[in-house]
């Protein structure tokens, strides 16, 4: 699993807020955020990674490097296959349901 585990570049991410703007990083990193924190407690999913959560390595330069938010991409591993989401800035429910019935 650990292998092929993905990496996080906050240099990219922070490019990437630049490239947005505040308000649409705002929003995307809201919905990420939320979903990053399901997907952590969902019983098949194995690791989550993303700079937004306590328990991600990251953690701690992420938070001194990005600025009003963390970013919209979730990495998360379920049966050993790593997965990648990118979030959008839409209502963080669906998102979450739409992860509900892809993991059922």
């Amino acid at each position: 699993m650990d292998s092929n585990r993905p990496q996080i570049d906050l240099a990219q991410l922070a490019s990437l807020s630049a490239s947005m703007g505040p308000e649409r990083w705002r929003a995307v990193s809201d919905v990420a955020q939320v979903v990053a924190n399901y997907l952590r407690c969902h019983p098949m999913v194995e690791l989550v990674r993303y700079p937004g959560l306590k328990a991600d390595p990251l953690f701690v330069e992420a938070s001194h490097r990005l600025v009003g938010g963390f970013g919209p991409i979730v990495h998360y591993c379920v049966m050993g296959e790593w997965r990648t989401l990118e979030c959008e800035p839409s209502d963080a429910k669906k998102a979450v349901l739409a992860l509900e019935r892809a993991l059922s």
